[in-house]
């Protein structure tokens, strides 16, 4: 087994750094090497973080440590070393672009993720208390976990020189825990997938520090520090390229702009400053990968050194008092810093006042204040924090109040164009009991009612779906005292087929998990004993597959005209390693060598659609975890 550092070609641009020599560049554009006498030709792994399933849990923050790949020679190189820590239910509809360091070219066969479990925050959905944590020999907080996973045979991990390749890291959470929910305890087996070909494209975050901005030409370039990484870590993972259009919006320190204004507002901070930018990847054809930007945040807008933060849902308010759900803490100075910068409180208080700036995010509105953050309302607020035994609060007086798109899980009551009522089932993570809508509404009568929540559809056609339909809405909710509508939609669908999450449990292990499994598809054997779960899951909605005809059929693939993406199949666990599979048939090929009668299933995990008509459940996503 070889080691080895990377050092940059002249001329390249970017910031190349591998943990073994621990060069890190003060500028994006400077190059650093590990010795004069190093002669090593790079391309960058663009590292890309989501996970899945995460239907069990209102937080799951783990540990992010080292991450190592290894060639096809042998040769193995750290990519990143530094322990973050990442709220990975956060990282559902969003992927984290965490490393973008120069390493050797060549075609890469593995990747071994450390995750560590030694301080883990998880709170299981309905739960005010922590779940208990431990891996399946019963040590609580078991510390790191190394899982390997084997890039797919055809198409492997391929660095070319001087250019960028993005690698998708998947963290399959049903897969990886095992939930007694009576006695709130999660036993953890983790389970990921990586691959150069993701199933799903999603938006993209790129956090970390301005190196400088371009306004003439369109662009910023910043050093990464993802997550909620602190000043006093490891230093930068990378660089990347942003580029801004003519409508991408811009929040700096409170101020918003779009296009070139921002780019210009951007020109003017001190290099160093925290920025955090979302959109989707760019070009790729050079050793430091671009990004275009649809929202960039920095300054004091963002979380950084210097300002504490607070992500979750308003659940009540009184006054210029926030009851915020589901509290994410980040504070990356003083004495929160004694254990982590991220911590979580099911509930918090948020004080405003006359001189707290509101925001929306993605959006130049005018005329925003203190009345636009109600109920129901996702936010990030920034200001200074006062944590008093287990309760938080955080005065944002004289700080900032930013709104974000929130989501919403209910069953259709009536529809029109343009309009509809929701008998609520979910906001965020949240049953609706755990809100209180009094002031909502123009007058008491007119508060906000969970049982009819008016939602403003905008262009969507609610009048030709049936009664009690599922429906997923993304949004805004209406200023405080100004109901109804109760909440304005970005964009509304109808779930009814899903997507879904096909889930089956056998704890203690089955060698003979299904009836049949071939071409025609796979049948989980309903009747094995060893069952503990068999659920079909889509959103807040729960179905038991043991209350259907018989047990679907699974098929890797998708209904005719319905795929896009590409596939994303494995098989394994973190003691043996995790083989992924990027067509039906290689990975039904894997899965009939796997199961020889040595060995046990634990979990199987499918995400796709199900159609009830033929009882056929269709996925591009699937997993089978070992015991």
């Amino acid at each position: 087994m070889n080691f080895d550092c990377a050092r940059a070609i002249s001329g390249a641009s970017g910031t190349l750094r591998t943990s073994i020599c621990a060069v890190g560049a003060a500028l994006a554009i400077l190059l650093g090497g590990c010795s004069a006498t190093t002669h090593v030709y790079n391309g960058t792994p663009v590292l890309m973080l989501t996970s899945d399933a995460s239907g069990d849990f209102s937080a799951y923050s783990v540990g992010l440590y080292t991450i190592t790949l290894t060639r096809s020679d042998g040769y193995v190189v750290y990519t990143q070393s530094s322990d973050q820590q990442v709220d990975l239910t956060h990282r559902i509809n969003m992927s984290e672009l965490f490393g973008a360091t120069g390493i050797p070219q060549g075609t890469y066969k593995s990747m071994t993720i450390s995750l560590d479990y030694s301080a883990p925050i998880v709170y299981l959905k309905g739960q005010t208390k922590p779940a208990t944590v431990k891996n399946s020999s019963g040590t609580l907080n078991p510390g790191v976990i190394n899982e390997t996973v084997k890039f797919s045979a055809s198409h492997p991990l391929v660095i070319g020189l001087n250019q960028s390749t993005p690698l998708a890291i998947n963290i399959d959470l049903a897969a990886s825990n095992s939930i007694d929910a009576s006695t709130n305890t999660v036993t953890v087996k983790p389970f990921l997938v990586a691959t150069v070909q993701p199933y799903q494209s999603l938006p993209l975050r790129a956090r970390g520090q301005i190196v400088l901005s371009k306004p003439s030409s369109g662009y910023f370039i910043e050093n990464l520090r993802p997550f909620d990484d602190t000043y006093y870590a490891d230093g930068n993972v990378g660089a990347v390229t942003v580029n801004a259009s003519s409508s991408t919006y811009f929040n700096v320190n409170g101020v918003t702009y779009t296009g070139t204004a921002g780019l210009t507002a951007l020109a003017s901070l001190n290099p160093g400053i925290v920025i955090t930018a979302y959109g989707n990847l760019g070009s790729l054809s050079t050793i430091t990968p671009a990004l275009n930007a649809t929202e960039v945040y920095a300054g004091t807008t963002a979380i950084s050194p210097g300002n504490e933060a607070l992500r979750g849902i308003v659940a009540a308010r009184s006054g210029n008092t926030l009851t915020v759900r589901g509290a994410e803490y980040v504070c990356q100075e003083g004495p929160c810093l004694s254990s982590s910068a991220f911590t979580y409180y099911p509930t918090a208080t948020v004080t405003m006042g006359s001189g707290t700036i509101v925001s929306e995010d993605g959006v130049a509105a005018s005329g925003l204040g203190l009345q636009s953050v109600s109920v129901g309302q996702r936010i990030t607020a920034l200001g200074v924090g006062t944590v008093s035994g287990s309760a938080l609060s955080l005065s944002v007086t004289g700080g900032q109040i930013r709104l974000q798109s929130t989501q919403l899980w209910g069953t259709l009551g009536s529809g029109a164009v343009g309009s509809a009522t929701l008998n609520l089932l979910e906001i965020g993570p949240f049953p609706p009991s755990d809100f209180n809508f009094t002031g909502t509404g123009a007058s008491s009568s007119s508060d906000a009612n969970p049982a009819s929540y008016a939602v403003n559809t905008g262009s969507f056609d609610a009048s030709t779906l049936s009664a009690n339909t599922l429906i997923n809405a993304a949004g805004i909710v209406t200023p405080f005292g100004s109901a109804p509508p109760d909440f304005t939609a970005s964009s509304v669908a109808n779930r009814a087929n899903g997507p879904s999450t096909l889930i089956v449990e056998w704890t203690s292990g089955t060698t003979a998990p299904f009836t049949s499994y071939s071409s025609s598809g796979l049948v989980v054997n309903l009747g094995n004993t060893a069952i503990t779960s068999a659920i079909l899951r889509t959103g807040p909605q729960t179905v038991q597959l043991s209350s259907l005809s018989a047990s679907p059929t699974i098929i890797a693939g998708c209904a005719s005209g319905t795929c896009s993406g590409s596939s994303e199949y494995a098989i394994g666990n973190a003691t043996n390693g995790v083989q992924v599979y990027e067509s039906g048939t290689n990975f039904l090929s894997g899965l009939s060598s796997t199961l020889n009668g040595s060995n046990n299933v634990f979990k199987l995990v499918a995400i796709g659609t199900y159609d009830s008509s033929t009882n056929t459940f269709y996925t591009q996503r699937m997993d089978v975890a070992l015991k």
